[in-house]
């Protein structure tokens, strides 16, 4: 036989084996849960449109009993409903797309409707939230539950309690609005309201409660209602709202018979307590008043036109910039006023009113009126507290709240735990912001534009940027102390620089001449990560833009350098309305009273192991309130017991309290240097920042020695003969401003020194 191999022709070469058709899933076992006849090209369209789909869900988008928000094993979870995987999330950026089976046909309806393209996301947000504005939320997969009410009609008093509950709802209405936008026909289909099934048995039992305040406390009964109204006002399971209107006559019990027999509020250390802690407040039968609308609406006006004319009056600031504010608002109007903030107290002979940051607020003297300002802020998760403490303790007769639309509804229902009601009367802008059209670059700004950044870093390269381009400029950002913020305000109001570059601290009542807010970026890293903001701040940055009798119109956009995706992120986000977190409940932190009870009772004297009851204390009625975030004063305490140790729990308490970033090592060694010495030598000694920099040193080491004077000037306020140095310490912090603003204002760069890159803008940065 040859070698040779035979050459194969043509007809005799193999055919290729076949390629296995793809999975038309990620998850090749979801398949056999496609509906038979389910056609391959539509489950391939639903797949490239999941991101736009509304029928396709996130683990985000579930109730919190399905599947709860974060949950480490959502997809597990997602899996278990029986749900088909249609993209496969990625940890940290994106969450995994799903849809239920029973929605495919649906879902290419309403591709078939509606089709696809860049703004269909944009519109099926917008319609999203036209559902949530009427009470309609998912109730699964691919179900849907309204918030219906029903008003109970009581027996006695002639009292009329709305019970709010959660209804299914058909869902064919709802996917028919995703399609059509027609609110009409989707009003039309929700006119029928269902009854509550448990009215009966609710009216029972609050007639029950209402029969027992009766026998309690005849005399103060009206003030149980709204405590009723409120706990009536959480859609919950029968078993669950008859134990919280329990609750209700508890806490009404416990507060009108501490209003006649002043017993000592030991028998209050349960949090269902809280309100009556502040008891000149529960007595001073406050009228509460407020004060809602946009910024630039007038709203603070107002509310300085009715402190102007009180005998004793409060403004509570949310920062030390407008406190300062405030009080130079007033004395020009020739009303006498004193400042107190946290490191400062300047009183004035003759004062009828004191101009405060709201933590410093006192809750022991009846005043005549009292101004919240800024109260959307009782929604900040580390200084929300400040808000709750200030709403429920302000001891007025009078007390008006400055806010946002979006916050009324957790202030009226705080308010309610206090058996109070209020008026709320709402102000307008004078004028609207609208969207510019297109980006502009850096290179074309004008005077009276704000360019907007989220970090010091970003605020001095932009601030070089738009300097390179021949503009003058103002720098407003966190590190900043307040009276260099101050005067880089006044230099941009007047006219001496064109352009202000500034975080989202102008978003905090600063009013400016801005004509156009323009977004360097629609991130920011909020301690954690990077995210996208959210449109409570996109609203309220800017809402800066436009100011009546200078600029009659205001723009927002963004700068040509931001990421590709800004502008259509501010577009989306501007058209939404802000709202108030879910299932949001106002944050309270100690004060000197929890702390003593509690050692009292436990015979406890670590500050750390009280704080830890507390903690554990307000997990007993958690239905309202919320323990505020305690991580830094916990820390700071576990420190002070083991290193301070001779200090009284008062002392304690109160270092625990002071303004110092436990991340920053440096600052945090001095601050805890500062306690020891107290503790064994009874001072504090001389302060080592003094000789440390030079109004001629870096900008970073200027700022950082600041903030250790203002810790300083803060603790002196609180332990009187310990710190002392104020003269030097004070002529340290002018030296410091008049260094920090001449560098602002000189035109060489600030960033490049600091390790940035020459060039370029922002977009694409990892902070």
């Amino acid at each position: 036989m040859s070698d040779t191999p035979t050459p194969l022709t043509p007809h005799a070469a193999p055919a290729p084996a076949p390629r296995p058709a793809p999975h038309p899933l990620p998850n090749a076992r979801h398949v056999a849960r496609l509906p038979p006849g389910t056609p391959l090209d539509g489950l391939h369209r639903i797949r490239q449109a999941a991101y736009q789909l509304p029928q396709v869900v996130a683990a985000h988008d579930m109730p919190a009993d399905l599947v709860a928000e974060h949950a480490p094993d959502a997809d597990a979870r997602m899996d278990a409903l029986g749900l088909l995987l249609l993209q496969k999330g990625v940890p940290g950026q994106r969450p995994s797309r799903w849809l239920a089976p029973s929605l495919i046909t649906t879902a290419l309806q309403h591709l078939d409707a509606v089709g696809t393209g860049p703004k269909l996301r944009g519109l099926m947000t917008e319609r999203s939230g036209v559902l949530e504005a009427l009470g309609i939320s998912r109730a699964g997969p691919d179900s849907w539950e309204r918030q219906a009410t029903h008003m109970v009609h009581l027996a006695q008093h002639g009292w009329r309690v709305p019970v709010v509950f959660l209804t299914p709802l058909d869902a064919a209405p709802v996917w028919r609005f995703f399609r059509d936008g027609d609110k009409a026909a989707l009003l039309l289909a929700l006119r029928d309201v269902p009854d509550y099934p448990h009215a009966t048995a609710l009216q029972a039992a609050l007639d029950t409660l209402v029969e027992q305040a009766g026998h309690i406390n005849p005399g103060r009964i009206d003030s149980l209602l709204p405590g009723l109204t409120a706990e009536c006002s959480t859609p919950q399971p029968l078993e669950g709202l008859r134990a919280a209107c329990t609750r209700a006559l508890d806490r009404w019990a416990n507060r009108v018979n501490e209003l006649d027999t002043l017993d000592d509020l030991s028998s209050e250390l349960a949090f269902q307590g809280y309100p009556d802690s502040f008891k000149t407040a529960r007595r001073a039968n406050r009228t509460v008043t407020l004060f809602v609308g946009p910024p630039n609406s007038g709203k603070t006006h107002q509310a300085f036109e009715r402190l102007a004319t009180c005998e004793r009056g409060v403004y509570l600031a949310p920062l030390r910039l407008l406190a300062l504010e405030g009080r130079d608002r007033l004395m020009a109007r020739g009303v006498p006023c004193s400042l107190r903030t946290g490191e400062e107290s300047a009183p004035v002979e003759g004062a009828r009113v004191v101009s405060s940051t709201i933590e410093m607020m006192g809750t022991g003297d009846l005043i005549d009126v009292a101004v919240i300002d800024e109260a959307q802020m009782i929604f900040d998760p580390s200084r929300g507290w400040a808000w709750t403490q200030a709403i429920v303790g302000a001891p007025a007769k009078e007390l008006l709240i400055i806010c946002s639309a979006y916050a009324v509804p957790a202030i009226e229902n705080l308010l309610g735990l206090c058996g109070e009601r209020c008026t709320v009367r709402h102000f307008e802008r004078k004028q609207q912001v609208q969207l510019l059209p297109a980006a502009v670059p850096i290179a074309s700004l004008k005077l009276g534009d704000a360019v907007v950044a989220f970090s010091r870093k970003d605020v001095l390269m932009l601030r070089d940027q738009v300097s390179d381009n021949g503009k003058s400029v103002s720098v407003i950002y966190g590190a900043l102390p307040p009276e260099v913020r101050r005067r880089e305000a006044e230099r941009f109001a007047t006219g001496q620089t064109e352009v202000l570059v500034a975080t989202d601290a102008i978003g905090m009542g600063l009013n400016l001449p801005i004509r156009r807010v323009l977004f360097s970026t629609l991130t920011k890293f909020d301690g954690e990560g990077d995210r996208t903001l959210d449109e409570s701040e996109v609203h309220q940055i800017a809402g800066r833009a436009g100011r009546y009798g200078i600029h009659e119109e205001g723009f927002a956009g963004v700068l040509a350098e931001a990421e590709p995706s800004a502008g259509r992120t501010l577009r989306e986000l501007l058209a939404l309305q802000p709202r108030a977190p879910r299932h949001f409940k106002a944050p309270v932190a100690p004060n000197w009273w929890h702390i003593e009870t509690i050692a009292g009772k436990l015979g406890k004297r670590k500050l750390r192991e009280v704080l830890g009851v507390f903690v554990e204390q307000l997990t007993l009625d958690n239905a309202h309130f919320a323990v505020a975030e305690l991580a830094q004063m916990l820390e700071i305490a576990g420190h002070l017991d083991e290193r301070a140790a001779p200090l009284s729990l008062r002392e304690r308490f109160l270092y625990a309290q002071a303004p110092v970033d436990t991340r920053t090592d440096q600052l945090m060694q001095q601050f805890l240097g500062w306690t020891e010495r107290h503790a064994w030598d009874g001072q504090a000694g001389e302060p080592g920042f003094l000789h440390e920099v030079s109004e001629n040193s870096r900008l970073d080491r200027m700022e950082q020695v600041l903030r250790a004077c203002t810790l300083w000037l803060w603790l002196d306020q609180r332990f009187p003969n310990v710190f002392g140095y104020v003269d030097e310490v004070q002529a340290q912090r002018e030296r410091l401003n008049d260094g920090i603003a001449s560098q602002l204002r000189a035109r060489r760069p600030l960033w490049q020194a600091r390790g940035g890159r020459p060039g370029g803008g922002p977009r694409g940065r990892r902070r």
